[in-house]
């Protein structure tokens, strides 16, 4: 809950403009459910997991930054937000 929370915090301080736009979207999406089988099996991914993807021209390119988020969410929550917000920064350019 510490990382989704944290992170929705970060997007919605840094990113309003690009969430009013659509230049940047947070999706929540939970991989228990039948229907987002797809999503777990194509990232990889086998519980609550933090990823950043970034389209250009078609084609996809994200992060895995669940580690990161799992030590830093709830620990040191200024810390995670700048990172979070540092990487969209990167990936918005």
């Amino acid at each position: 809950m510490a990382i989704e929370t944290r992170t929705h915090e970060a997007i919605e301080a840094e990113f309003a403009e690009e969430l009013k736009s659509g230049a940047l979207v947070f999706k929540t999406i939970d991989i228990s459910e039948p229907t987002n089988e797809y999503i777990a099996d194509k990232y990889e991914i086998a519980w609550s997991s933090l990823l950043v993807s970034n389209w250009r021209n078609g084609k996809e390119t994200y992060d895995n930054i669940t580690e990161y988020a799992f030590a830093n969410a709830r620990t040191s929550p200024d810390k995670f937000k700048n990172g979070v917000a540092q990487k969209l920064r990167t990936l918005l350019k």
